[in-house]
């Protein structure tokens, strides 16, 4: 990254060596130096934002599954004060025309309410979640914590790295495949109501909770130990480009993925179907395409999913993050970046110099 340095450098260089040039008795070397050490400074944070902009541009997330171990009511300390009181003392200050003046300063006293108050919290594998109260203390159990139960599946989406986001082109679809699409794609699907997920995506108006809520039940234990998490995406689109389109929407799919996409009529009928996981399938290429084959003339219901997702733990291998690595060192910003700092940098030289022509900063 440092290479493209001397090209946001130089412009703003020329402009250092230019006004010493052709204002020699307007800019001392004094003040060359300065503008030379600004535009140094400034090279530098532009180059170094740069950088850490690429960084930013992996950023990613992944879902984890995981399930209810425990929960329990917890006294806690009141989080409701009132003013009980204050505590007063005399300070003494010398005003501008130097006469000394007393005055008396006050501080205030806060009090709790009440002795305590209560928090409702839930123990899961993937951590602690704390239940919105009811009532302003949380003396009223929150309905929500009493719906839940132990080995209850739970889902959090967590910060993760992914070095494929760097490259954009590598999801891109053309133009047409983009437009015939538009309006008719799936969000990705993450938790919600705290750790609730859905798993079953579909547009066929067809009630799929049930498969839904028996993966989660798979992934409670599955999740965890074989590092996944399945998607169902069920279209009545017959058309098969739907899933290129929905690929460059999600820009991929998340390192512990496996997305299951069928194309149904009707009846329910498969009439296409894709499998995809992390990196274009790296390392699960024969998994995914025995996938595919196996809704060949069948039907979609939760007979297929079982059998698809037996294959899909005894198979499924996640491909790290790290593998990757090399495209964050090999990422290069776009030119319209470059040429920006460039401009930028080639502006505030101008400013600077064109002060050191006006004032006598060392004189």
């Amino acid at each position: 990254m440092w290479y493209y340095l001397p090209i946001v450098f130089i412009p703003a260089f020329l402009v250092i060596v230019a006004s010493k040039f052709f204002f020699p008795h307007h800019v001392t070397w004094k003040e060359w130096a300065v503008q030379l050490g600004a535009g140094v400074i400034l090279t530098v944070i532009l180059t170094a934002a740069t950088m850490i902009g690429g960084s930013m541009g992996s950023a990613d997330f992944t879902i984890f599954s995981g399930q209810v171990t425990g929960k329990e009511s917890v006294r806690v300390s009141c989080s409701h004060q009132y003013k009980c009181g204050e505590t007063c003392r005399t300070e003494s200050y010398t005003d501008s025309k130097g006469k000394r003046h007393s005055r008396r300063v006050c501080d205030p006293v806060y009090c709790d309410e009440h002795d305590y108050d209560v928090s409702w919290r839930v123990y899961t594998t993937l951590g602690t979640w704390t239940i919105d109260r009811v009532d302003r203390r949380g003396l009223k159990m929150p309905p929500r914590w009493d719906d839940t139960y132990i080995n209850e599946p739970v889902a959090e989406s967590r910060f993760a790295s992914n070095y494929l986001l760097l490259n954009d082109d590598r999801f891109g679809t053309s133009s047409s495949v983009r437009a015939k699409f538009a309006g008719h794609l799936f969000a990705y699907p993450v938790p919600y109501d705290y750790w609730k997920i859905q798993r079953v995506l579909q547009d066929n108006g067809r009630d799929y909770d049930s498969i839904s809520i028996w993966l989660n039940e798979q992934l409670k234990k599955d999740g965890p130990a074989k590092q996944l998490n399945v998607i169902l995406v069920v279209t009545k689109n017959l058309d098969p480009e739907l899933y290129f389109a929905q690929i460059e929407a999600w820009r991929g799919v998340r390192k512990n993925d496996v997305v299951l996409f069928y194309g149904v009529d009707e009846d329910e009928n498969v009439k296409w179907a894709k499998a995809m996981s992390f990196a274009d399938g790296q390392d699960n290429l024969v998994m995914l395409k025995e996938l595919q084959s196996m809704t060949y003339e069948r039907t979609f219901g939760v007979e297929l999913v079982q059998e698809q997702y037996k294959k899909i733990v005894a198979e499924f291998h996640r491909v790290p993050n790290s593998t990757f690595e090399y495209m964050k060192d090999a990422w290069v910003p776009p030119t319209w970046w470059i040429i920006t700092m460039s401009i930028v940098n080639l502006l505030a030289a101008i400013g600077i110099a064109w002060f050191m022509v006006k004032e006598d900063l060392f004189r």
